[in-house]
Protein backbone atom coordinates (compact mmCIF):
# COMPACT_ATOMS: atom_id res chain seq x y z
CA UNK A 1 0.00 0.00 0.00
CA UNK A 2 2.77 2.34 0.84
CA UNK A 3 4.47 1.58 -2.42
CA UNK A 4 1.46 2.52 -4.52
CA UNK A 5 0.75 5.93 -2.45
CA UNK A 6 4.25 6.57 -3.04
CA UNK A 7 4.12 6.13 -6.76
CA UNK A 8 1.04 7.84 -7.42
CA UNK A 9 2.34 10.99 -5.15
CA UNK A 10 5.42 11.07 -7.29
CA UNK A 11 2.84 10.95 -10.55
CA UNK A 12 0.65 13.66 -9.34
CA UNK A 13 3.84 15.73 -8.72
CA UNK A 14 6.61 15.18 -11.29
CA UNK A 15 2.85 15.39 -13.65
CA UNK A 16 1.45 18.45 -11.95
CA UNK A 17 5.13 20.23 -12.60
CA UNK A 18 5.33 19.01 -16.09
CA UNK A 19 1.84 20.33 -17.10
CA UNK A 20 2.60 23.57 -15.42
CA UNK A 21 5.58 24.50 -17.48
CA UNK A 22 4.38 22.79 -21.02
CA UNK A 23 1.66 25.73 -20.71
CA UNK A 24 4.13 28.18 -19.46
CA UNK A 25 6.61 27.96 -22.53
CA UNK A 26 3.23 27.73 -24.84
CA UNK A 27 1.92 31.15 -23.08
CA UNK A 28 5.74 32.61 -23.64
CA UNK A 29 5.87 31.72 -26.92
CA UNK A 30 2.90 33.93 -27.86
CA UNK A 31 4.54 37.05 -26.19
CA UNK A 32 5.56 39.25 -28.17
CA UNK A 33 8.56 41.54 -27.56
CA UNK A 34 8.90 44.61 -28.63
CA UNK A 35 12.68 45.92 -29.09
CA UNK A 36 13.32 49.37 -28.95
CA UNK A 37 15.02 51.19 -31.75
CA UNK A 38 18.28 53.00 -30.64
CA UNK A 39 18.61 56.40 -32.56
CA UNK A 40 22.78 56.70 -32.49
CA UNK A 41 24.23 60.79 -32.10
CA UNK A 42 25.44 62.13 -35.24
CA UNK A 43 27.70 64.61 -33.75
CA UNK A 44 31.55 63.55 -33.07
CA UNK A 45 32.26 63.21 -29.46
CA UNK A 46 35.84 62.22 -28.30
CA UNK A 47 36.56 60.65 -25.08
CA UNK A 48 39.39 61.59 -22.33
CA UNK A 49 40.30 59.39 -19.68
CA UNK A 50 42.89 60.84 -17.11
CA UNK A 51 43.95 59.16 -13.85
CA UNK A 52 45.61 60.71 -11.16
CA UNK A 53 47.71 57.39 -10.67
CA UNK A 54 49.88 55.07 -12.18
CA UNK A 55 47.81 52.37 -13.31
CA UNK A 56 48.75 48.64 -12.82
CA UNK A 57 47.27 45.07 -13.07
CA UNK A 58 45.60 44.08 -10.67
CA UNK A 59 47.01 41.25 -8.47
CA UNK A 60 44.37 40.06 -6.81
CA UNK A 61 42.83 39.57 -10.36
CA UNK A 62 41.98 36.48 -11.86
CA UNK A 63 44.26 35.40 -14.63
CA UNK A 64 43.56 33.24 -17.04
CA UNK A 65 45.21 32.44 -20.68
CA UNK A 66 42.86 35.00 -22.64
CA UNK A 67 42.62 38.05 -20.17
CA UNK A 68 45.55 40.31 -20.07
CA UNK A 69 44.67 42.30 -17.72
CA UNK A 70 45.54 45.87 -18.10
CA UNK A 71 44.56 47.14 -14.69
CA UNK A 72 41.62 49.66 -16.46
CA UNK A 73 38.41 48.54 -17.77
CA UNK A 74 36.48 51.04 -19.71
CA UNK A 75 32.79 50.16 -20.91
CA UNK A 76 30.60 52.65 -22.85
CA UNK A 77 26.77 51.15 -22.50
CA UNK A 78 28.26 48.00 -22.23
CA UNK A 79 30.58 47.61 -24.98
CA UNK A 80 34.13 47.46 -24.14
CA UNK A 81 36.75 50.33 -24.87
CA UNK A 82 40.09 49.09 -25.24
CA UNK A 83 42.94 50.56 -23.50
CA UNK A 84 46.61 49.27 -22.51
CA UNK A 85 47.80 50.16 -19.23
CA UNK A 86 50.96 51.16 -20.97
CA UNK A 87 49.36 54.39 -22.43
CA UNK A 88 47.94 55.41 -19.49
CA UNK A 89 50.19 57.63 -17.26
CA UNK A 90 49.73 59.46 -13.99
CA UNK A 91 47.60 62.69 -14.87
CA UNK A 92 48.03 62.46 -18.83
CA UNK A 93 44.88 62.41 -20.50
CA UNK A 94 44.39 59.48 -22.90
CA UNK A 95 42.39 60.49 -25.67
CA UNK A 96 40.07 58.40 -27.76
CA UNK A 97 39.13 60.87 -30.75
CA UNK A 98 35.90 58.98 -32.30
CA UNK A 99 33.60 57.58 -29.66
CA UNK A 100 30.87 55.17 -31.40
CA UNK A 101 28.21 53.72 -29.93
CA UNK A 102 26.76 56.89 -28.23
CA UNK A 103 22.71 57.13 -28.02
CA UNK A 104 20.41 59.73 -28.07
CA UNK A 105 18.97 59.78 -24.39
CA UNK A 106 20.59 58.11 -21.56
CA UNK A 107 23.99 56.31 -21.73
CA UNK A 108 26.85 55.45 -19.17
CA UNK A 109 30.47 55.01 -19.05
CA UNK A 110 32.01 52.52 -16.68
CA UNK A 111 35.38 52.37 -15.03
CA UNK A 112 37.13 50.25 -12.93
CA UNK A 113 40.94 51.02 -12.39
CA UNK A 114 43.99 49.58 -10.51
CA UNK A 115 46.16 51.73 -8.62
CA UNK A 116 49.33 50.80 -7.61
CA UNK A 117 49.34 48.73 -4.15
CA UNK A 118 51.81 50.57 -2.52
CA UNK A 119 49.66 53.81 -2.46
CA UNK A 120 46.73 51.73 -0.89
CA UNK A 121 46.15 54.02 1.48
CA UNK A 122 45.84 57.48 -0.40
CA UNK A 123 42.76 58.61 -2.49
CA UNK A 124 42.65 58.25 -6.29
CA UNK A 125 40.64 59.28 -8.88
CA UNK A 126 39.82 58.95 -12.72
CA UNK A 127 38.57 61.70 -14.57
CA UNK A 128 36.34 60.73 -17.50
CA UNK A 129 35.65 63.77 -20.15
CA UNK A 130 33.07 63.56 -23.19
CA UNK A 131 34.17 66.23 -25.60
CA UNK A 132 32.39 67.52 -28.56
CA UNK A 133 33.40 70.52 -30.64
CA UNK A 134 36.36 71.08 -27.58
CA UNK A 135 33.68 71.44 -25.28
CA UNK A 136 33.06 69.18 -22.54
CA UNK A 137 29.69 67.83 -22.37
CA UNK A 138 30.50 65.56 -19.52
CA UNK A 139 32.93 66.04 -16.60
CA UNK A 140 32.86 63.57 -14.35
CA UNK A 141 35.61 62.18 -11.51
CA UNK A 142 34.92 58.67 -10.15
CA UNK A 143 37.08 58.26 -7.05
CA UNK A 144 37.93 55.46 -4.97
CA UNK A 145 39.89 54.36 -1.50
CA UNK A 146 42.22 52.10 -0.43
CA UNK A 147 41.87 49.51 -3.40
CA UNK A 148 40.44 49.74 -7.02
CA UNK A 149 38.57 52.85 -8.28
CA UNK A 150 35.38 51.96 -10.07
CA UNK A 151 31.88 53.66 -10.75
CA UNK A 152 29.45 54.61 -13.32
CA UNK A 153 28.44 58.01 -14.69
CA UNK A 154 25.39 58.30 -16.61
CA UNK A 155 24.68 60.85 -19.02
CA UNK A 156 22.17 61.91 -21.03
CA UNK A 157 22.77 63.30 -25.32
CA UNK A 158 19.76 65.13 -26.37
CA UNK A 159 19.71 65.70 -30.82
CA UNK A 160 19.64 69.26 -31.74
CA UNK A 161 16.00 68.88 -32.88
CA UNK A 162 15.25 68.06 -29.18
CA UNK A 163 16.94 70.85 -27.45
CA UNK A 164 13.99 73.54 -26.05
CA UNK A 165 14.58 76.83 -25.25
CA UNK A 166 12.50 77.75 -21.77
Amino acid sequence: MRFILTILIWVIIVGGLWSYSKKRMEAEANIVRNVPEIALVEERYSLRVTPTFSIEPDPFALQTDDSASAGIELRLNGTDIQIESDSMQRGKAWVLEKVDGLAVGNNEIYVQASPPIAESDLEHGVRVQLVKAGVATVDDTVWGQGGLVSGTIHFELETKDEKHDH
